[in-house]
């Protein structure tokens, strides 16, 4: 999959013409972004760093529900593993879950929901927006298993009572998966 290689992958930047002829319209957020805009991102997260965001923000109501700047880094390093190898994922996962589910799912995955866009990495799971209508059954064969045993669908609003998060709110149906395989 071309959106899985990083020699070839342009992340956002994509423009729709390229997404359809490359079979990748709907594996990466709609928004394009270009490289410059992307780089920005990065150099902001290098730069800052979520921890330090997160000590600047102690009013964000996430915050104050206990998610921790330890949470947060904990997040990270299982989607860092879980973005190289699955079967190592789970089974940490599953070994430690009772400790993991509240950093996989609720709260600390409400954080990253609204923080999506800054944390963005790696696609996991389909996005279809407004503009995607009339596509979307065909859009389905974009992606690159056939092996699909379960599918949570969400339009991003009323997430975990944060609001409309639009496509952030995929981070909820990631977890939720993730529990319930781990389970």
């Amino acid at each position: 999959n071309l959106v899985s290689d990083p020699i070839s992958n342009k992340g956002l930047a994509f423009p729709l013409s390229e997404r359809d002829r490359l079979s990748v319209r709907g594996l990466v957020p709609p928004r394009i972004l270009s490289i410059q805009e992307q780089e920005r991102v990065i150099m902001d997260e290098y730069t800052r760093g979520w921890a330090a965001r997160a000590e600047q923000e102690p009013e964000d109501e996430i915050i104050k529900s206990g998610v921790s700047p330890d949470n947060i880094r904990k997040w990270k390093v299982l989607q860092s593993v879980q973005d190289r190898n699955e079967t190592l994922f789970y089974r940490i996962l599953m070994d430690n879950f009772q400790d993991m589910a509240p950093i996989i799912y609720t709260p600390t995955v409400g954080w990253a929901c609204s923080h999506f866009s800054q944390l963005y990495r790696r696609p996991r799971g389909m996005y279809f927006s407004h503009g995607d209508r009339g596509e979307m059954a065909s859009m389905v064969y974009n992606w690159e298993s056939d092996e699909v045993d379960a599918v949570v669908i969400t339009d991003g609003s009323r997430i975990l009572g944060l609001g409309d998060l639009g496509l952030g709110g995929l981070g909820i149906s990631i977890g939720k998966l993730d529990l319930y395989v781990a389970a």
